[in-house]
């Protein structure tokens, strides 16, 4: 039970809905595409449960929030009941509320350099919600969401996992976090590996991310999207796609893209994205007078890759890579660096191309293979899409995540006792 202060400071602590003029991420005719038939997960979940998902931001900022979003897209249509805890007003409530799935905004400030009181009013406001809602099973997005979480629900007693998608360790928070949480998932080896040496083998299990096989189709490219975005018809496409920052590597693909041109003018580059790099690189580009567009952050990802004559992700670093297996669903070539979790989802020479990192003369050689090399390119490419259908489907990542929640359920043993 919680005490009337609590219940205040929680109301308080809530910033109210999203107003209906805020446009949804997805609309609900495409959220009612996202479970490709077979994909309802089978474990075996008596009765319904609840799960609150504790969200790091409240807008889409990377593959991170489109995973979870795609994952509770599909588990909303079993018999989980899911609900959303975000900081802010902002795209993911936004996509809640077009898909019919409960959100609450919560504040969640920073705990450096130490904790104050606006911590612990939100605390109790998420202690206040899991007891209010029944909640069952607490799945923490990212590490600011999983502190939060992590702290109300063990006073509670409700087993909560920590969703890992960053290969770089916290040297402040992983210790305490690997603690909080009754499971980890990571969502790659790599990202697996960063709690090397922690004695927390036992918690941490490793679930790809998962692409939906249904939606992300090969598709003749919309004739009307090249003048759209300014590039004349036809000649290849090389896109890149994701933040522009610099571990994503958008310098090195623009260097890689200078060479290639100087090789074959009659080649476009397409940036599908934003970040603190952008203006320098427009300048750059301009500069160097390389016909490269910047399309800005696209929404809808799937007419850019129909588009796209070979997907680029010349990362320094990176825990997976959602857009590859994206790209590789949709029969788009991939080349991409070998780093972090990449090498997982892209197996060198058979499904894709992989180079070292920051080498910009690497990257333009395997871009210009890929084109010229139509033969070898197609077999990739069929050998690609088969890799997603057996190893990244969201089905799959649907079915083994739900079998983590009916696993800590069950040991905790307590489902379906409490009124609702």
């Amino acid at each position: 039970m919680t005490t009337p202060r609590q219940d205040r400071e929680f109301r308080e602590a809530l910033t109210g809905s999203v107003p209906s003029s805020e446009a949804p991420l997805r609309s609900p005719g495409q959220a009612s595409q996202a479970t490709p038939p077979g994909a309802v997960p089978t474990a075996d979940l008596s009765g319904t449960l609840t799960v609150l998902y504790v969200c790091n931001f409240a807008d889409v900022v990377g593959g991170g929030e489109e995973s979870l979003l795609s994952l509770v897209d599909v588990l909303r249509r079993t018999a989980i009941r899911p609900i959303l805890v975000v900081p802010g007003q902002g795209e993911i409530a936004a996509w809640c509320l077009g898909a019919g799935v409960p959100v609450r905004v919560l504040p969640m400030p920073t705990f450096k350099p130490l904790p104050g009181w606006q911590n612990v009013r939100a605390v109790r406001a998420l202690m206040s919600l899991l007891a209010s809602q029944a909640v069952d099973l607490v799945h923490a997005n990212g590490s600011r969401a999983m502190l939060y979480a992590g702290v109300a629900a063990r006073r509670l007693r409700v087993p909560v996992i920590w969703h890992v998608r960053i290969a770089d360790p916290d040297p402040w928070l992983d210790g305490l976090l690997l603690r909080l949480a009754t499971a980890v998932i990571a969502n790659s080896r790599a990202t697996a590996g960063r709690f090397a040496g922690r004695g927390a083998a036992d918690k941490v299990q490793v679930i790809f991310n998962g692409v939906d096989l249904e939606r992300f189709r090969p598709a003749a490219p919309d004739p009307s999207l090249r003048g759209t975005l300014g590039i004349p018809p036809g000649g290849p496409v090389v896109t890149y796609v994701g933040r522009l920052e610099h571990g994503k590597g958008p310098d090195v693909f623009l260097e890689a893209a200078g060479r290639v041109h100087a090789d074959d003018r009659g080649i476009w580059f397409l940036v599908a994205g934003d970040g603190p790099m952008r203006p320098a690189l427009e300048a750059r580009a301009r500069a160097a007078g390389l016909p490269v567009v910047f399309a800005g952050r696209r929404r809808d990802l799937l007419p850019i890759l129909h588009l796209t004559s070979v997907l680029v992700v010349p990362s320094r670093q990176e825990a997976f890579g959602r857009v590859l297996i994206e790209a590789m669903a949709a029969d788009v070539p991939v080349v991409a660096t070998r780093v972090g979790g990449i090498p997982e989802v892209v197996t060198d020479g058979q499904t894709g191309l992989l180079v070292p990192p920051g080498d910009p003369a690497a990257l333009s050689a395997a871009l210009l293979a890929t084109l010229r090399q139509a033969e070898t390119t197609r077999a990739r490419v069929r050998a690609a899409a088969a890799a997603v259908r057996a190893r990244f489907s969201l089905a799959e990542h649907a079915e083994r995540v739900a079998a983590l929640y009916a696993r800590l359920v069950a040991r905790r043993g307590t489902h379906g006792s409490r009124s609702r």
